[in-house]
């Protein structure tokens, strides 16, 4: 008996001293992580800019980036649309019966696949008799005139005219078969059709068209008014060149009020002898005035007053266009989520690449297929094997474009044999477990290191190169 209590004593001893030795130890915190081969110095833009060989150089002149703009704006595969252009008037009903047989085939063919909806359940026609019937019961004309509109808010483009979620896994409900883009603050975007209850239009806008929520669009008096709002020349702009910003609340000025502004919104700047503080209820130490679009009661067009803090990451007029300000503008994003289409208010891999470049002038298509087909400065990679595609990588510039089966990056550079990029990017292979991992995140990987689901690395999977701000070959 007494062996026992002895025993049981030194047990109770023993997990007394183990239980403070515990208590002693250090708290270990998750700290953010790198993918295989990246170290956190590669996280800073700094390192990379350290190893331009001139990162201030300009890389191209505004007249060279307006060739540009206006080589892209030629090309058809390309997919943009010169908003510029006046708009004839148009045959609405066929329009009208168009984009209802277009949504058909397209909720049919989402039907039969047994996709799902926002609540993960199986989908079915009854989700989306509303939407057929609101396209098809709009009022039309045979000679339909377009209206112009201005986005007021981040405005999400649609296949269809609803929010309703459709998605090819249960419960993932960060992906969504029926985004195609959203549109920055103070767009403008051609109206050329609406539901019956006008509460969707279907827009034209520079890089993309679809139907977007009427309540993020002001419709301008005229197309005078329209120009106004967003052709604006660099010398009166103010470009915001961080991935996103927020406006303070204010119970005041409720346009302004908390407003999000995204990489690539270019606002015209208020002059000094227009800004009138009454409208802010502040005066504008330490903060750029500009207009910002607002849209009234009855749906039109107006502005008001806002003040974007100093501190935030804008510009007054496009960036130049340099190794340093690509770096720096691309790493103000890095870990932001990714947005399937522009979902959850964020990018997805090529609207990532796109609004970088806006914050330069530059114009690119909406997504990989579109961007690939610009004509600019481009190489081949597709033939090449990997020996061939690191020595070619090792002659590009920081910025340039490098491309796969859907999916875009910003070349950053080589360190030690190994190629690095910026993106952002849904899945990668785990190398280890050789299993998808989630990234869905804006991240520095290797192009060495990092896998696809094939399993073949993104080196060997590499089809295509180009530099977006230089001309063809």
């Amino acid at each position: 008996m007494h062996s026992t209590v002895q025993t049981a004593r030194r047990i109770l001893t023993v997990l007394i001293v183990l239980a403070i030795w515990m208590t002693c130890l250090p708290t270990v915190y998750a700290e953010p992580e790198c993918l295989p081969g990246v170290t956190t110095e590669m996280a800073d833009p700094g390192y990379w800019t350290a190893r331009s060989k001139d990162p201030d150089a300009l890389l191209a002149e505004s007249s060279g980036i307006a060739a540009r703009n206006a080589e892209i704006l030629a090309c058809e595969e390309c997919k943009l649309k010169d908003l510029r252009k006046e708009y004839p008037s148009f045959d609405g009903e066929a329009f009208q019966r168009e984009l209802l047989g277009n949504a058909m085939t397209r909720l049919a063919a989402y039907l039969e696949k047994g996709y799902y909806n926002s609540e993960g359940e199986v989908l079915e026609y009854a989700d989306m008799d509303k939407v057929l019937t609101s396209i098809g019961s709009a009022e039309t004309s045979p000679a339909q005139q377009v209206r112009y509109g201005i986005c007021t808010a981040l405005t999400n483009v649609r296949a269809v005219p609803s929010d309703q979620l459709i998605t090819d896994t249960a419960g993932d409900n960060d992906f969504d078969l029926l985004q195609r883009s959203f549109l920055r603050v103070n767009e403008p975007v051609i109206i050329l059709a609406q539901t019956a209850e006008g509460d969707w239009y279907y827009c034209d806008s520079l890089c993309v068209s679809g139907w977007m929520p009427a309540a993020t669009i002001a419709v301008c008096a005229d197309r005078q008014e329209w120009l106004g709002a967003w052709d604006i020349p660099d010398e009166d702009a103010l470009v915001v060149t961080q991935g996103k910003l927020s406006l303070d609340q204010s119970n005041v000025n409720s346009g302004a009020s908390e407003r999000m502004l995204t990489m690539g919104t270019v606002l015209r700047r208020v002059e000094k002898d227009a800004f009138d503080p009454a409208v802010t209820n502040r005066a504008a130490y330490q903060n750029y005035p500009v207009y910002l679009p607002v849209r009234e009661a009855d749906g039109s067009y107006s502005t008001t007053i806002a003040l974007i803090p100093q501190h935030y990451s804008v510009n007054e007029g496009y960036l130049p266009l340099t190794a340093r300000n690509l770096l720096e503008t691309a790493f103000s994003m890095l870990g932001d989520a990714y947005g399937w289409a522009g979902m959850l208010s964020v990018p997805d891999c090529s609207l990532y690449i796109r609004n970088i470049y806006k914050c330069f002038g530059l114009e690119l298509a909406r997504n990989t297929t579109w961007q690939s087909a610009m004509p600019v400065r481009k190489y081949d990679l597709s033939a090449l094997n990997p020996a061939e595609k690191r020595e070619l990588l090792d002659t590009l510039p920081v910025g340039a474009i490098l491309f796969f089966g859907g999916h875009e990056m910003l070349y950053l550079g080589a360190e030690q044999g190994m190629h690095y990029v910026i993106n952002t990017v849904s899945t990668t292979m785990d190398p280890e477990e050789k299993s998808p991992t989630l990234v869905r995140s804006v991240v520095v990987n290797t192009l060495e290191n990092t896998l696809r689901r094939s399993g073949n690395t993104w080196l060997e999977e590499l089809k295509l190169a180009m530099i977006p701000y230089m001309p063809a070959a």
